[in-house]
């Protein structure tokens, strides 16, 4: 048996309706225990302003078109995910050692391999004061596959 890890998992789907967040124990092999997991809704405004730019997103290229307005809501998405971990740490009562955070998926397109997240992890991470593992799909999709390399994992 290796370290114990307590981690916070902070996933945004496709559907744009939130955040789901759960907490677990695990050394990564054999023990696993759940703390704690918790949806958060996003609001009206962020949900339309999601849906306003991924609109705009057809291509790689209106990623660099539309930076400006993207890096915005990217600001705004990384606030939201900082509120959650410090509702959900205050609900938890639990010390995390670190956070795995995916972003709103914004664009994806395999084929072009090209996955992109809004979300700042660096920001986040400072503004937590907390280590964020990120960009969970850059691997997966070089090696061929759809960019989701934790599903296998859950299903097993």
């Amino acid at each position: 048996m290796g370290n114990i890890y307590t981690t916070m998992g902070l996933m945004s789907g496709t559907s744009l309706d939130g955040v789901d967040v759960s907490i677990i124990r695990s050394d990564g092999q054999r023990e696993y225990s759940s703390i704690l997991n918790k949806y958060y809704k996003y609001g009206d405004v962020l949900i339309q302003k999601i849906l306003k730019i991924r609109e705009k997103i057809s291509s790689p290229e209106d990623l660099i078109r539309y930076s400006s307005e993207l890096n915005a809501l990217e600001r705004d998405i990384t606030l939201f995910h900082s509120e959650v971990v410090n509702k959900t740490l205050k609900i938890s009562k639990t010390t995390v050692d670190l956070i795995g955070f995916h972003g709103q998926t914004i664009y994806h397109n395999p084929e072009r391999k090209v996955s992109i997240q809004l979300g700042d992890p660096k920001k986040l991470s400072k503004m937590l004061n907390k280590n964020v593992i990120f960009d969970f799909r850059s691997n997966d999709i070089s090696m061929g596959g759809q960019g989701a390399p934790l599903a296998p994992i859950y299903h097993k």
